[in-house]
Parts: structure tokens; sequence; C-alpha cells
């Protein structure tokens, strides 16, 4: 029996997702969750900066920062080479995510302006009242 190939270059990347404490800390093993499901895709570098970066957003700007609440982080194919990368958090009482660019020499504030600049798509969506996901695809190809 013939043994199946992929002809993609790169190995498939099963969906994944995982729930993370609303701390600091948690910003890392998002990184870390990143790299090792997106082992090699050659833009997974891109990827744990942008996931990063919205985990970020999670914990300072929403209602899931705090390590009761938390955010999740899923990954999953858009096409047999491209990945799209969701953080879902509790929402806030602000308004929905939305990028500005950032003042020079301003320590905060570049967030969505990367995702905006690195990410071949993206998005900000409500779900269930007050859940936010905002969700970003990357072409690994």
């Amino acid at each position: 029996m013939p043994t199946p190939t992929n002809s993609s270059p790169h190995p498939p990347i099963n969906a994944a997702c995982h729930w993370f404490p609303g701390h600091p800390t948690s910003v890392r093993d998002v990184r870390r969750f990143i790299t090792n499901r997106l082992e090699d895709c050659p833009r997974k570098d891109d990827a744990a900066l942008l996931a990063s970066e919205l985990a970020t957003n999670a914990i300072e700007h929403s209602l899931s920062g705090n390590w009761t609440t938390g955010f999740l982080v899923s990954i999953e194919h858009t096409t047999s080479e491209g990945v799209r990368v969701a953080v879902q958090d509790a929402g806030s009482w602000e308004s929905s995510p939305a990028m500005t660019e950032p003042s020079p020499g301003a320590e905060h504030g570049r967030g969505l302006y990367l995702v905006e600049v690195i990410a071949d798509r993206w998005s900000a969506a409500k779900g269930r009242p007050g859940d936010q996901t905002v969700w970003f695809e990357l072409d690994c190809a």
C-alpha cells in the first residue's frame, strides 16, 4: 500500500488551542506554544511575535488580565501552507481593538500596528457576550 505524501514543503500543523492565565509571564509561554507548534513554518518567529503582542493586549486591555479568567490561543490551518492564530479574551469595557499608528518614542501602542504590518490578514470580532477574538493569518510558503 502506498504511503500518503504531503505535497507541501512543510509538514501539516495540527490544530491546537491552549488556555493561559492572564498574567504577564504567560506572554513567554504563548511564544513557546506558537514556536513549538509551528516548528517547521518559516514564519514561526513572526507568528510568535504577533501572538505575544495579542496576548499582551488581552492581559493589559481586557477583563482577561488575571490568573483565573485568562485567555485562549488557538492555531489552525487556513490552507496547506497557511496558518491562523487567534487570541480570545473576556472582552473589555473599552471599544473593540483598533490599530493606530504608534507615536514616535511611545513605549506602548505597537501591538496591532505590528499585526497590521506583518500579518497577511487579520481582524477582530466579538463573540459571546463580552468575549472578543483577534486573529491573524500568515502564509508560510
